[in-house]
């Protein structure tokens, strides 16, 4: 029995094809036109011992993604990529504020990645994808782009249920106080918008109390809830979701083996399955699962956490309610 496949958790600039990448940055004269895939490959992927200086990973795939054919090529090519891995739902972080270096406006890179995912779709029907805008921590103190994210935030109330279903707030977790952003999901709230946010992915626990106090009902990753028990406690009070993302955290000192997902879910605690950034753990979806099955999950735990996904996806109930149909008939075939 395979399971189906759901992901809430995966960012577009971090789970781009490696070779489109690397070749659209070779036409805009983003790498020297001598470097060859295998050096650039390299460089994305040095070998610990070889001393081969690493650009920030992110580095590229942002400098590519900064006129509309860029945006629109590389969000056609990832939900192509997901469509072809099986994937029924998507829910893709798009920070508009980080393609704007060109001179584009954060809603012409938001129409393009929209008209990007809207064409990959009619291409490839089994799919169905959405967006999450993603307010951005920018230095130490969100007043630093407090601006930028108020037009995030407004873009993402105008587009609203088309294309787009939600917020974020994603960056560098521990720049400043989480509490400095909770206006901005208060305004959010006022406009209900769904939201959910990066907290207790790099090693603060505290940041989960943090943002369900600012009313999130999803966080990504919040694996450092394991921490102290009131933490658990605040999960399971408050009916919140974790985004799990287990390759992912290896980042933050887990192996597959001492990963908390197995302890948060036996807390009763609901987590799904994802992917967070593809294409720097050179990983999808079904690898994913494949692992945790290795690992000791059964089919049966994996489907729970696709249903999971299901019910915190940023659907409407009839669109949870078709998922959950396309779900049901192929696993009740297989048995």
């Amino acid at each position: 029995m395979n399971c189906a496949l759901i992901d809430l958790h995966l960012h577009i600039d971090g789970s781009l094809n490696i070779r489109w990448m690397y070749e659209r940055a070779l036409l805009r004269g983003i790498i020297p036109e001598d470097t060859s895939f295998s050096d650039y490959y390299d460089r994305l992927f040095p070998a610990k011992e070889s001393g081969i200086a690493i650009f920030d990973k992110f580095d590229v795939p942002l400098a590519v993604m900064q006129c509309q054919e860029d945006i629109h090529d590389a969000c056609y090519t990832l939900v192509k990529e997901l469509a072809e891995e099986g994937l029924l739902y998507a829910e893709l972080r798009f920070g508009p504020q980080l393609h704007t270096r060109n001179g584009l406006t954060q809603e012409e890179a938001l129409i393009a990645a929209l008209e990007g995912i809207h064409d990959a779709m009619c291409n490839y029907p089994s799919i169905r994808v959405n967006l999450l805008n993603a307010f951005m921590h920018a230095g130490d103190s969100a007043k630093a782009n407090e601006k930028e994210n108020l037009e995030t935030l407004y873009l993402t109330e105008k587009y609203l249920g088309q294309g787009v279903a939600g917020l974020d707030l994603a960056g560098y977790e521990n720049n400043c106080d989480l509490n400095e952003y909770a206006s901005l999901f208060q305004l959010a709230r006022e406009k209900d918008i769904p939201f959910t946010i990066h907290a207790g992915e790099m090693g603060n626990g505290e940041n989960v109390l943090k943002a369900i106090d600012m009313g999130a009902k999803r966080l990504g990753h919040g694996i450092f809830a394991i921490q102290d028990p009131s933490y658990i406690k605040a999960i399971l009070d408050n009916d919140v979701t974790l985004e799990i993302c287990v390759t992912s955290n290896r980042s933050f000192g887990f192996t597959y083996a001492t990963h908390p997902i197995r302890q948060l879910m036996d807390k009763g605690i609901k987590v799904t399955v994802n992917t967070d950034d593809g294409m720097f753990d050179l990983n999808n979806l079904a690898y994913e699962h494949f692992v945790l099955k290795k690992i000791g999950f059964s089919e049966e735990e994996l489907l729970q956490c696709t249903m999971n996904a299901v019910d915190a996806a940023f659907l409407s109930e009839k669109e949870k309610n078709e998922l959950r149909q396309k779900i049901i008939k192929p696993v009740s075939m297989l048995q």
